[in-house]
């Protein structure tokens, strides 16, 4: 009984969730049959238009075939013995047809899954799919169970996962499209669940996995070393016995350096940590780099840039989507050519880095509030992807953004980023809130989504200010609230007065008053 009260209506959400991936996904299999276009790379934005109450909305999704152009093609090579950090390996001659996309330029697990998704050997070589689309599905379990213990309240885990997995963002680019994201957005999440539970090395080494998939799981790690870095603080409850220890005599310099670094930073623990990630990720990486040294070279080339060529003209639809393209299409030049040198240099990308590297080391790791904590730090991390996102010199497809339905289902109320408190209450808003901001990057152009990007970052930035104002918004909603609320116990207890005043006193007894 316990067990269905518990984790009955989240049942309810994973099974109502995976009816609607699995219908999802039986339409992009007969998409992709009749389809038949693996070796073109081709743009379908998925656009149109619609009318809402007389007005005329367009929309623009963003869809790419980068599934039958590069994964299927990468698969079939991995299992055909091609070294994958060779030219060779962007070569391939497929049903009569020869193919050729350029070099892999990722960390070695996406080569090897895709290999596992073509072994399944499914007609039309829709298995690398099936694997994409199973690591969407999937992640519903370290966001619920992140959400839930954050906020230590299983309604805001079951408001997290259902909004995860009717995320549009998520089932059209992950769940129809099969685009790649899914599996280092899994890895992550599930390896911040295995954290937050205070399994350290199982937390590590699965956000590590996350990092062999996709450079930009790198960025991921940060909160990871923070973590792993800094010592607990003492509270004021296991300080007293160290007040009344005598001061120690003074030091040199470098003594009292080194007495601080080991007060502030767990070194045995952080150096424990680093040997695991390093045996752990050299099993991986490291037959790939004895036997083709060109491997670091073609990671390195992910960290291209894309400078605008125009400061009149929108870049065409197979070029990353960058911010300086929305002065652009505003038809402000200058800004846009200030902005393309800050952004192409990698300053704005290295400021943001740092100000939220700092940030999370200033954060006081307060374990006897891990809650709060925890909340805080996964809040930073979320802040930095945002930056990174947007100030990245490559740019972003929409694609890139199924990587923050985790974050918005987990941070869906202002609650769960201000609350100090370790228990946060569920709000109807938790509901909307993801699905909204979903919509607001996946809808618009691709020339002017970013600005709703950077409104959701910077909505997050100042959402005490917002949560205030929306607090004197709905203070008229609250008093009439209270109101009622007065208005009904009053008449309720005139009725029960009123009831137990026809009832002969000697008929009334402590079992005999009606229950109004």
């Amino acid at each position: 009984m316990h067990f269905i009260v518990e984790y009955g209506l989240f049942i309810v959400i994973l099974v109502v969730g995976l009816y609607i991936w699995v219908g999802v996904f039986q339409a992009a299999v007969t998409d992709y049959l009749d389809s038949p276009f693996w070796n073109t790379r081709s743009v379908w934005l998925g656009g149109g238009e619609y009318q809402i109450f007389g007005y005329t909305v367009t929309y623009q999704f963003e869809g790419y075939s980068d599934y039958s152009f590069y994964y299927v093609h990468w698969g079939v090579n991995y299992l055909r013995g091609v070294p994958v950090y060779t030219d060779e390996f962007g070569q391939l001659t497929l049903d009569g047809i020869t193919n050729q996309n350029g070099l892999y330029i990722f960390p070695p697990l996406y080569a090897i899954l895709y290999g596992a998704g073509i072994a399944l050997n499914l007609d039309g070589y829709w298995g690398i799919g099936l694997l994409l689309a199973a690591f969407g599905y999937l992640t519903v379990f370290p966001t619920y169970g992140i959400a839930k213990t954050l906020s230590n309240n299983r309604h805001v885990g079951e408001a997290a996962a259902l909004t995860y997995l009717l995320s549009p963002n998520v089932l059209y680019h992950i769940d129809f499209v099969w685009l790649n994201p899914s599996p280092f957005i899994f890895f992550f999440f599930a390896g911040f669940y295995f954290i937050i539970r205070d399994h350290r090395h199982i937390g590590t080494i699965l956000i590590v996995t996350s990092a062999l998939f996709k450079q930009t799981a790198w960025f991921l790690g940060i909160p990871l070393v923070v973590y792993l870095l800094l010592k607990p603080v003492k509270t004021k409850s296991n300080r007293s016995d160290e007040e009344s220890e005598p001061e120690p005599p003074p030091q040199s310099l470098p003594k009292m350096i080194v007495r601080n670094a080991q007060a502030l930073f767990d070194l045995k623990g952080f150096t424990i940590s680093t040997i695991l990630v390093v045996c752990y990720a050299g099993v991986i990486i490291l037959p790939f780099l004895l036997t083709q040294p060109n491997m670091l070279l073609h990671m390195s080339l992910a960290a291209g840039r894309f400078p605008l060529d125009s400061l009149t003209d929108p870049p065409p639809y197979g070029v990353p989507m960058r911010l300086q393209v929305v002065p652009v299409v505003a038809g402000m030049p200058e800004l846009a050519q200030i902005l393309d040198f800050l952004i192409s240099s990698y300053f704005l990308l290295t400021l943001g880095t740092v100000l939220f590297f700092g940030l999370m080391l200033v954060e006081p790791k307060r374990m006897d509030r891990p809650h709060y904590y925890f909340r805080r730090l996964l809040f930073l991390t979320m802040l930095l992807m945002l930056w990174m996102h947007l100030m990245g010199p490559r740019g972003v497809f929409k694609y890139y953004f199924t990587l923050f339905a985790p974050f918005f289902s987990i941070f869906s109320a202002g609650r769960m980023v201000t609350s100090k408190d370790e228990e946060v209450s569920f709000t109807p808003v938790m509901l909307i809130l993801p699905l909204a901001m979903s919509l607001l990057i996946m809808v618009p152009n691709r020339n002017v989504y970013l600005v709703g990007v950077l409104l959701i970052f910077v909505g997050y930035v100042i959402v005490e200010v917002i949560e205030s104002f929306w607090y004197v918004l709905t203070s008229p909603l609250r008093w009439l609230s209270a109101v009622i609320g007065r208005r009904t116990s009053n008449i309720r207890r005139v009725l029960k007065n009123s009831i137990l005043r026809m009832i002969p006193s000697s008929e009334r007894g402590t079992n005999s008053e009606p229950h109004l």
